[in-house]
């Protein structure tokens, strides 16, 4: 509502925005904060703030029955070897939607049957990407009070660039980042990749915070540069892979996060 207080002039009210009126998490989380000395947040984005694991499974899980009734298999038997098959791929073809190609290929021949089912029917995994996926619950609450909060925040993703953008459009999520880093869908995340976040961000390491859900990509690297980490365990078994560093506190939903400041050292 806007009140006029002179000639030419007003002064506009937005109800619950004043000031004083601010909700007072706002304020807690900032001191708490600045008591950690953390000036800035990055986040992964898939599986971490939002749900794709259940994508590629849903379709996976279709992809498998369309195939296996036509060539004469089992869906628990199809679906376990696209599974060993995917995630063998993954390790040298990373992220890259094209990997899905290779990966029926060989599907093809470890079934050494039924070729044009199985290869004919890549449509099913590619629709992976044209599906909007969920938020986990609670994020756009948490990432609210954190840019509120004066909290720096970005994002580095590894993923295919047209679908993070997808993905950010859809979800109106753009807006919450400062930086927004999506990392060659052909490589590795790497401590490089969290660096340049964090330089983008104008955060030294030791005044980050990294929240991910992959020890390899995501925590570890994190860790090694001296930022404090916060592990959400991934869906996939590829990412869980190794240890947890000492310091790296664990949640097991992202509505955790704020919590679990008090867990920081």
């Amino acid at each position: 509502m806007c009140v006029r207080i002179a000639p030419g002039t007003q002064k506009c009210r937005i109800l619950g925005m004043i000031e004083m009126d601010r909700d007072p998490i706002f304020a807690e989380i900032k001191e708490k904060m600045s008591k950690l000395g953390i000036d800035g947040v990055l986040f992964d984005l898939d599986d971490t703030l939002i749900y794709t694991s259940e994508i590629f499974i849903r379709f996976m899980e279709m992809y498998a029955i369309e195939v296996a009734g036509k060539i004469g298999v089992e869906t628990e038997e199809l679906m376990n070897a696209l599974q060993e098959i995917n995630d063998e791929e993954y390790k040298s073809m990373r992220v890259n939607p094209k990997r899905w190609e290779a990966v029926v290929e060989k599907l093809a021949k470890h079934f050494d049957r039924g070729e044009k089912e199985i290869v004919d029917n890549l449509d099913i995994l590619i629709n992976i990407y044209s599906i909007e996926p969920r938020m986990r619950t609670g994020v756009r609450t948490m990432l609210k009070i954190l840019k509120e909060s004066g909290v720096k925040m970005g994002l580095v993703t590894h993923a295919n660039v047209e679908w993070t953008k997808y993905k950010l459009d859809r979800l109106g999520l753009w807006n919450y980042f400062d930086q927004v880093i999506i990392v060659d869908e052909n490589g590795h995340k790497r401590a490089d990749d969290w660096k340049k976040g964090m330089d983008l961000l104008g955060v030294i390491p030791e005044r980050c915070l990294v929240v991910g859900d992959s020890l390899g990509g995501d925590v570890r690297p994190g860790d090694e540069l001296g930022a404090r980490t916060v592990y959400l365990p991934s869906p996939w078994s590829v990412y869980r892979q190794g240890g947890i560093p000492t310091r790296t506190v664990v949640i097991n939903e992202i509505f955790e996060l704020l919590a679990a400041l008090d867990r920081l050292e």
